[in-house]
């Protein structure tokens, strides 16, 4: 398996936003199918390279040509809006119509723009459901424990499940508004022994999840419609595969077995898997022939038979 790296738009001050294209090297007359992956982190932290090498593997191992994986520009000194959902729907859009002639010419490997399928951890759950919007949405989707029903109180109100997390100095979180132009990516808010709070975007991102403050702080404006994938559910909207830890508190599992619902309802294709036991985030360091992995899995091959 071998990857490229594009930057696939241009901001202010020529910054580009970039993504990586996983693949396996092999010439290939016939054209593959694309897989476009979004990760998470609260549009707040993480990036590209979130992508588990493992699910790359298996997806091209599935058959898929590329797997796609873009950076977005990461909130609070830029809305979710403007951020991480117009640079996500920029990276679909460039999948389908410029890296396919690029990328045929870069590798040798062609692919087909018209059997892409789209998938997403948490908040880029939330964007990978957003594709669909898309002139031309994907096959399928596969969201997990991504964000729903934005509106909702859950969102909203003091998280009990976060009350041990210590009081911040308001200077120190404000300190993450300094960080103009907004970055591209940021690591993940964890070190060996958990949340690392000596980096001021990370004790933000807690705190606002503490005390229910945190979408009020990506969507300054109130228009959580536009973020918010709920608002196009639709007869039309593509075959979904929802995967859901039951024991997630960060993301009630209650969103997803409403989301399912609603669209089963309009007649959409759609499955659901509530994981016993799991909490947000239950499949990092998933390996291949484990459990957790065998979940993710299944997803995958959902995809798969859509395109």
């Amino acid at each position: 398996m071998e990857r490229k790296e594009y930057v696939f738009k241009q901001v202010a001050a020529g910054e580009g936003i970039d993504a990586t294209v996983w693949y396996k090297a092999e010439t290939s007359t016939t054209a593959k199918p694309i897989v476009f992956y979004v990760h998470g982190g609260n549009f707040i932290v993480g990036h590209k390279d979130l992508l588990s090498p493992d699910y790359a593997e298996t997806l091209l191992n599935l058959g898929f040509g590329a797997v796609v994986s873009p950076n977005y520009r990461l909130s609070p000194t830029i809305s979710a809006y403007d951020g991480a959902v117009t640079d996500t729907r920029d990276a679909y859009n460039w999948t389908i119509n410029k890296l396919p002639a690029q990328f045929a010419q870069d590798t040798g490997v062609k692919l087909d723009p018209q059997r892409i399928v789209a998938f997403g951890h948490s908040a880029g759950g939330t964007l990978a459901l957003l594709t669909a919007s898309s002139p031309e949405p994907p096959k399928a989707i596969l969201d997990i424990f991504g964000m729903k029903y934005l509106t909702d109180e859950f969102y909203y109100t003091p998280n009990p499940a976060l009350a041990k997390i210590p009081d911040f100095d308001q200077d120190f979180l404000d300190k993450i508004f300094a960080e103009n132009p907004p970055p591209n990516g940021a690591p993940p808010p964890f070190g060996p022994k958990g949340p690392d709070f000596s980096k001021c975007r990370a004790a933000w991102l807690f705190d606002s999840m503490k005390r229910g403050t945190f979408l009020k702080g990506v969507i300054p404006d109130g228009k959580y419609d536009r973020v918010d994938p709920a608002t196009i559910f639709s007869s039309s909207f593509p075959p979904t595969y929802f995967i859901h830890g039951a024991a997630d508190t960060g993301v009630p599992a209650r969103f997803s077995e409403k989301a399912h619902a609603e669209l089963k309802e309009k007649g959409v294709e759609t499955e659901l898997v509530i994981v016993d036991g799991a909490a947000h985030n239950f499949d990092a360091g998933a390996k291949p022939g484990d459990e957790k992995f065998a979940i993710l899995e299944k997803g995958f091959k959902f995809l798969k038979a859509h395109v």
